[in-house]
C-alpha cells in the first residue's frame, strides 16, 4: 500500500492554516507582557530581527534553502512591503480611533481580500461561500463591540484602518499569487527581512537613536521569553504554515480562518486574564466556527 507523505494529505493545508491563526491569537498576550517593558516599535524591531537572524542561520547551516535567481521578484517585493504597511496602518488606526472601532472595521478585511482575489486572481467564491463568509465577520464584530463604547473616532483613524483592510487583502492576494513561484520559506524569509528593516528604522527614530534604550529590554527575562516565543512561533512558524496553506487554498477559504485569531485572543483573555465570558462572546464564537466550517467544507 502506497504511503502518502503527511504534507500531501488533503486536510494538511486547512490544518496548518487553522493552527497558524490559533497561535497568532495567543500572540496578543505575549505582546502585552513584552510591551510592559519595551515600546511597541522596539518590540517589533527585536522580534523581526531575531526572526530574520534565525532564518538566516537555517539557510547558512543547510536546514533551509532560498533560491530567488531568475525569478520575477516584483510580486515578492510587493508582498514584503504590504506586511509592515499593515502593521503601521493598524497601529495608527487604533491610535486615532480605539480598539473597539478598529476591531469592527478590520473584521471587513477578509471581504476585501476576497474582492481582490476575484479581480486579480479570478478566484470566484461559490454561492455558499459568499453567504457563509459573512458569519465570521459578524461574529468578530459581535465579540468586539460587546460591552464596549465606540468612543472618539477621528477621520484620520478611519483612513488608516481602511488602509489596513486594503493592505491585509493585498497581502493575502499577492501571497496566493507568489506561492506559484516561491516556497513558503522564501516568502516568509523576505517578509521577515522587510519587517526587520522597517521596524528597526521606526524604533531608532522613536528612541532618537539611543542604543542603550534599544537594548535595555533585553536585560528583562520576562521580555526575553516573550520575544523568543513571538519570533520563533508567531513569526517564523505561523508565517511558514499559513504561507504553505496559501499555495494550496483559495483566498476565500484562507481569509475565513483569520477570525480564529480573534476568537483565540478573546478566549485567551478569559482563561489567562480572567476576563468575563459573556453571551456575546459565546454567540460570536458559534458564528465564527459555523462560518468557517461552511466556507472550508469540501464541495
Amino acid at each position: 500500500m502506497e504511503h502518502t507523505p503527511l504534507k500531501d494529505r488533503p486536510w494538511m493545508p486547512l490544518a496548518m492554516a487553522a493552527l497558524g491563526h490559533i497561535i497568532w491569537g495567543f500572540s496578543v498576550l505575549f505582546s502585552k507582557v513584552a510591551m510592559e517593558v519595551a515600546q511597541p516599535d522596539v518590540l517589533l524591531s527585536i522580534r523581526f530581527l531575531l526572526s530574520a537572524l534565525l532564518m538566516t542561520l537555517m539557510i547558512l547551516f543547510g536546514k533551509a534553502k532560498v533560491s530567488l535567481r531568475g525569478k520575477n521578484l516584483k510580486p515578492l517585493l510587493l508582498l514584503a512591503v504590504t506586511e509592515p504597511m499593515y502593521f503601521y496602518f493598524e497601529s495608527y488606526g487604533i491610535l486615532y480611533t480605539n480598539a473597539t472601532f478598529a476591531g469592527v472595521v478590520l473584521a471587513a478585511a477578509p471581504g476585501v481580500a476576497i474582492l481582490l482575489s476575484v479581480l486579480f486572481l479570478k478566484e470566484y467564491p461559490t454561492r455558499r461561500q459568499a453567504v457563509f463568509c459573512l458569519l465570521p465577520v459578524a461574529g468578530v464584530m459581535l465579540m468586539t463591540v460587546s460591552g464596549s463604547s465606540m468612543g472618539i473616532i477621528r477621520p484620520l483613524g478611519v483612513v488608516f484602518l481602511m488602509g489596513a483592510c486594503l493592505t491585509s487583502g493585498a497581502y493575502k492576494t499577492v501571497n496566493r499569487r507568489t506561492a506559484q513561484e516561491f516556497t513558503a520559506f522564501e516568502r516568509t524569509y523576505v517578509v521577515m527581512l522587510a519587517c526587520a528593516a522597517a521596524f528597526t528604522l521606526s524604533a531608532l527614530r522613536t528612541i532618537k537613536g539611543d542604543l542603550a534604550a534599544y537594548v535595555r529590554p533585553l536585560s528583562d527575562p520576562k521580555f526575553l521569553i516573550c520575544v523568543v516565543v513571538l519570533s520563533l512561533f508567531c513569526s517564523i512558524l505561523c508565517n511558514n504554515m499559513v504561507n504553505y496553506a496559501a499555495g494550496k487554498m483559495s483566498v476565500v477559504k484562507l481569509s475565513s480562518l483569520g477570525s480564529l485569531t480573534t476568537l483565540c485572543s478573546m478566549f485567551a483573555g478569559v482563561v489567562l486574564l480572567h476576563e468575563p465570558l459573556t453571551p456575546a462572546l459565546l454567540l460570536g464564537s458559534v458564528l465564527i466556527l459555523v462560518g468557517i466550517r461552511q466556507v472550508t467544507k469540501q464541495q
